[in-house]
């Protein structure tokens, strides 16, 4: 149902005259998210104007009002709550298909959006940029242990492979633990691993193993959704990664990552896979209704606003993992890191190879050693440079699923994929998996101190800090690294070039601009040590440079 009114003209007014500072926003498909405490905006692209448009609370599946401005592209939801989710159905006038476009959004939620990152390995610190990297060694099961022993009401645990040396101790002991003081536990597993802990739970936690026919693939997630639904929205959240529970993989030698993010709308839509899989929101599973693999729906958001960042999420195979995987290679400015256990397919090889071939020289690439003949090792050894795609040769299994983007540049889109999805046509198509993209200077830069580590130790070098989208460098940095005083140096005079200085937040330093350039002397002297970053338009070309202030 559209009603109009004053109310909503006026806001449209204020929005389209006045200037918005701080305002949050998400582009999707064919509309933008604005986001505010109490209401949604939508705003279609001008040439996609909707000819229909229904909101429904994808939660309760009540219809939801909305108001409509004069403008016939922007629309507002209002009394919007926290942690609330919207499936917005619409027809566009220029469709070429009566069939409605569908997309569920999120309100933002109440919580923290504390996001904390740790390692069962080693990293390297000196590439800290804000906040060092953890390694807890082989003490991340413990973390584990903790979390669930903090878990008041609801505890959905989706594992592959699980391991605890006794009912009372370790993993399974703090699961029988939580269900003994009266935590909702529900637990999925892998129908085809032999998940050594589940045997040791309490009979009479419901647990569900997924199909082991032809059709599916695995339940590869590796994830558990605490307090979902939990009054308290700073009690929700999320623990996810490339970790299984096995003694090898969360304490070592493999190698793995954990991400755990406090936010209830994330949580939310967490619990909403979990039970699609589970086939309902029963305390026991419905294995009438429940759904793996091939056979799930995309039903979940995709966009969050968590702590004032960007998260994407994403669960496999229903929502199409590969093609946003190719879109955060397309999106890199300066640099792409990548540690990846399994990489067989050719679409994403494809897209570092034209990134590469267009001029964008600073990729590297971290293998496993692993199912050498499937990997895309040989290829990306052959079209990238010289030692930037290597193997992992340590003992144990370089198992982690994750890339960085644009680490050296806080001016660009900094941003870390990680999660179960290894990138093969398995993941894609067939197996259970989920995928974060977190759009995060700090967070991205954690991940590139795992990377440093591993990717020094398989004998490659990362200590090139200057670089450029162009083969042949445009300009030089001299010295680098320096004390802050360096001068910027060109072979060639160049016409109508800006000159931009970045920190490593992405705050701006300086600008110059110059008519005709050959040489300038830089004086940053007074700046704090660490990452800078130098921007340069010239001709209507753009140039990344980065450099250390010692």
């Amino acid at each position: 149902m559209i009603r109009y009114s004053p109310l909503s003209i006026l806001i449209f007014f204020l929005l389209t005259f006045l200037p918005v500072f701080g305002q949050e926003r998400i582009s999707e498909k064919d509309f933008t998210v604005h986001y505010y405490s109490t209401r949604l905006e939508l705003e279609f692209d001008k040439s996609k104007a909707p000819s229909s448009i229904k909101v429904t609370n994808a939660l309760s599946n009540n219809e939801v009002p909305i108001e409509k401005t004069t403008n016939p592209n922007f629309f507002i939801i209002n009394s919007v709550k926290p942690s609330q989710f919207y499936k917005i159905e619409y027809a566009l006038n220029n469709a070429k298909t009566s069939v409605l476009s569908s997309v569920t959004v999120a309100s933002k939620s109440a919580s923290t959006g504390t996001i904390t990152v740790y390692f069962n390995h080693t990293v390297d610190t000196t590439f800290s940029q804000t906040q060092n990297a953890v390694n807890l060694s082989n003490t991340l099961d413990d973390m584990l242990i903790t979390c669930i022993n903090n878990c008041v009401t609801t505890l959905d645990i989706a594992i592959y492979n699980s391991y605890s040396p006794s009912a009372t101790t370790g993993i399974a002991g703090a699961i029988n633990a939580a269900y003994a003081r009266g935590v909702q536990v529900r637990v999925i597993y892998d129908g085809s691993t032999s998940s050594i802990m589940i045997p040791l739970l309490n009979s009479s936690i419901p647990i569900l193993a997924s199909p082991t026919t032809s059709s599916y693939g695995i339940m590869h997630n590796k994830f558990v959704v605490f307090d979902a639904n939990n009054s308290n929205p700073n009690l929700p959240y999320v623990w996810t990664g490339s970790t299984n529970w096995t003694a090898a993989q969360i304490d070592g030698p493999d190698r793995n990552s954990v991400i755990t993010i406090q936010d209830q709308t994330l949580a939310l839509a967490y619990t909403m896979e979990f039970e699609e899989m589970w086939g309902g929101s029963a305390a026991t599973p419905n294995t009438t209704t429940s759904k793996f693999g091939p056979y799930k729906a995309n039903n979940t958001p995709h966009n969050f606003i968590i702590g004032g960042k960007t998260v994407e999420s994403y669960f496999s195979p229903s929502d199409g993992t590969t093609p946003k995987i190719i879109e955060a290679i397309n999106s890199a400015n300066t640099d792409i890191e990548i540690a990846v256990m399994n990489f067989t397919r050719t679409d994403i090889s494809s897209a570092l190879l034209s990134k590469y071939n267009n001029g964008f020289t600073n990729i590297n690439v971290l293998l496993d050693s692993s199912n050498p003949s499937g990997n895309q090792i040989t290829t990306l050894q052959a079209g990238l440079l010289p030692n930037h795609a290597l193997i992992d040769g340590a003992s144990g299994i370089m198992h982690h699923k994750f890339m960085v983007v644009d680490n050296f540049n806080s001016a660009s889109d900094p941003l870390v994929l990680v999660g179960s999805h290894n990138w093969s046509t398995a993941a894609e198509t067939k197996n259970d998996e989920n995928t974060l993209i977190i759009h995060d200077a700090n967070i991205t830069n954690q991940y590139f101190q795992a990377f440093a580590s591993m990717y020094q130790i398989a004998g490659g070098t990362l200590y090139n800090v200057e670089n450029t989208t162009d083969e042949k460098s445009v300009l030089k940095i001299v010295p680098n690294p320096n004390n802050g005083i360096f001068n910027i140096v060109s072979a060639n005079n160049l016409e109508n070039l800006e000159l931009t200085i970045y920190d490593v937040l992405g705050k701006r330093i300086a600008t110059q601009n110059f008519n005709f350039f050959n040489t300038t002397s830089m004086d940053l002297s007074t700046e704090s040590a660490g990452f800078y970053f130098i921007e340069a338009n010239a001709d209507g070309k753009k140039y990344h440079y980065k450099f250390i202030k010692k």
